[in-house]
């Protein structure tokens, strides 16, 4: 639920919603007239006036009672009209929600997201098991013949043997990494769980899993072609391994539709950022809190970006893209949750996702992470 506060331009509360005064654990009425300096931990500071859209920031409340309630809170300008007889300046209205709540409905969303994208990769991964499921059937009806023949020699059935054992083990790995991108609601006793596994891995272990589920319908339905590239030296990182190739996995697809339906080249690429040599990718970093604080070394971190050649993200839109529902594509085409989601995914390591046009023409998404647990 949302608490919503009205402020006159001093900061007394003049109205509140039924939401705000049970998080707040106030009885019906009590919050009028209370100044919100008694509802904030550490004091409140009073935002400049701006004409941008109210972002969400998170925030420390203090419930009637004392305890602490950490909202996620968003400030707006109500105007003059808004104030009380008598007074002048701004009067502001203020919406919270409890951050456990978003927490819950984030990690919902991000079970959502994982089953709708189960729908769209089935059929890939279906095209993808029909590979090695044949090369097996094949393998068995020519062991089975030659058995009935008496021609079998050791050394052949050794290559059918060894051609066996890697189709199966194509396609366990194929349905290992379906089974790692599904939703594991119900494995913490039907409890929520927000935490990241994080685990030492490889970049190319990431894109392998990704471009496992994508591969086949990009080269055959959306004529995509792939390009990789890694830095020799980035072998290892730390990050939760299957919920980092869900983010490349949204940003592989969001590059495909960018490019339908003529089709086009992605490109994948990881490597160890270096701020010095970087200024765009400097001054990006500037927004993460762990740089302002303690500076990165490019040991640090590591990055990987998607690149499409399609035809850009409209200058208009682009500070929305990582808004929740929002999406330019068709009714029933996209849920404007994919990029909301994999920025959800990003901020939980502790790195920072932006795309920006190219100059050529396309869009690149770049994600930056901390290499080290």
């Amino acid at each position: 639920m949302e608490g919503v506060l009205v402020l006159d331009n001093q900061g007394n509360v003049l109205s509140a919603n039924r939401a705000a005064e049970s998080l707040l654990g106030y009885g019906v009425g009590q919050l009028t007239n209370i100044h919100v300096s008694e509802l904030w931990a550490g004091g409140y500071t009073w935002p400049r006036p701006t004409n941008e859209r109210p972002r969400a920031r998170e925030e420390e409340l203090t419930r009637r009672n004392g305890e602490s309630l950490p909202v996620s809170l968003s400030v707006a300008q109500l105007g003059e009209l808004a104030s009380p007889p008598g007074q002048t300046g701004d009067a502001q209205l203020l919406s919270f929600v409890s951050r456990t709540d978003v927490d819950r409905l984030n990690e919902a969303l991000v079970h959502a997201q994982r089953l709708a994208g189960i729908g769209t990769l089935t059929a890939s991964v279906a095209h993808e098991l029909t590979n090695p499921i044949s090369i097996i059937t094949a393998a068995c009806t020519n062991l089975r013949d030659e058995l009935d023949s008496g021609e079998l020699g050791r050394e052949e059935l050794a290559r059918y043997v060894e051609l066996i054992e890697q189709s199966a083990y194509r396609c366990a790995r194929i349905v290992e990494v379906l089974r790692n991108y599904a939703p594991d609601a119900g494995h913490h006793g039907g409890e929520t769980d927000n935490s990241t596994a994080i685990a030492i891995t490889s970049p190319a272990a990431i894109m392998q899993d990704a471009l496992m589920m994508v591969e086949q319908q990009f080269r055959k339905q959306a004529r995509v072609t792939v390009e990789l590239a890694q830095e020799p030296e980035l072998q290892t990182i730390f990050c939760d391994h299957h919920r980092i190739a869900q983010v490349l996995i949204n940003l592989l697809t969001n590059a495909r539709d960018a490019m339908q339906p003529d089709g086009g080249v992605v490109r994948v690429r990881f490597w160890s950022p270096d701020p010095a040599r970087e200024p765009a990718l400097a001054e990006q970093l500037s927004h993460l809190p762990a740089a302002r604080a303690n500076g990165h070394s490019r040991p640090d971190l590591f990055a990987f970006a998607v690149s499409d050649t399609g035809t850009g993200i409209d200058p208009t839109i682009l500070p929305r893209i990582f808004e929740p529902f929002f999406t330019t594509k068709p009714v029933g085409q996209g849920t404007g949750l994919g990029l909301y989601i994999a920025e959800g995914i990003v901020r939980q390591h502790g790195g920072i996702i932006w795309a920006a046009n190219n100059p050529a023409g396309g869009a690149t998404v770049t994600v930056v992470l901390p290499r080290k647990a």
